[in-house]
């Protein structure tokens, strides 16, 4: 469940860090990317298994 909010987080993070307000024009998109590339890599470890993703409203699987 951790991967899930991860994931929540981080395309919050990406959406506020767009250069939309006259005080963050000059930063270019420097903040965007450096959080979209960490969502990348995250996104990237889940799909390799190694941070579990899986949705909080979802039921457990029964161990066998």
């Amino acid at each position: 469940m951790f991967g899930f909010w991860l994931v929540i987080i981080l395309a919050i993070l990406l959406l506020g860090a767009l250069p939309k307000y006259q005080h963050s024009r000059h930063w270019g998109y420097y903040p965007s990317g450096i959080i979209g590339l960490v969502l990348l890599v995250v996104i990237c470890l889940m799909w390799f298994g190694l941070i579990v993703f899986s949705w909080p409203w979802g039921v457990p699987a029964a161990l066998p």
